[in-house]
C-alpha cells in the first residue's frame, strides 16, 4: 500500500536563505523518520520574499503554506512530527 503526500515541505533557494543554511536542508529527507519518509515532498521553490524585511529570517521553508523561519532540519522535522501527531488525534 503506497502513503500519500501528506505534507510539502518548500525550500526558498533564495541567494539569502541558500547561504544561510537552506542548501543543507535538500538533504533533509535523509534525516526524517521512517514514519514520515513515504509522508514528505521536499521542493526548492524561489524567493519568496522573506528577505525584504529587516529581520534575520533565513533559511526560510513553507511546510503545507505555513511559513517556517531560521529554519533546521531538526526544526523542520519537529514541525512534521507535530503535524502529524495532530492528525492522528
Amino acid at each position: 500500500m503506497q502513503t500519500s503526500v501528506k505534507y510539502k515541505v518548500q525550500i526558498c533557494c533564495g541567494t539569502m536563505c541558500y547561504i544561510m543554511g537552506g542548501a543543507e536542508l535538500h538533504l533533509l529527507n535523509e534525516c526524517l523518520p521512517i514514519q514520515l519518509k513515504d509522508k514528505v515532498s521536499i521542493e526548492g521553490i524561489p524567493c519568496f520574499g522573506k528577505c525584504d524585511s529587516n529581520e534575520k529570517l533565513h533559511p526560510c521553508v513553507l511546510i503545507n503554506d505555513e511559513e517556517l523561519d531560521n529554519a533546521t532540519t531538526q526544526k523542520i522535522i519537529k514541525k512534521l512530527l507535530t503535524l502529524e501527531d495532530n492528525d492522528l488525534l
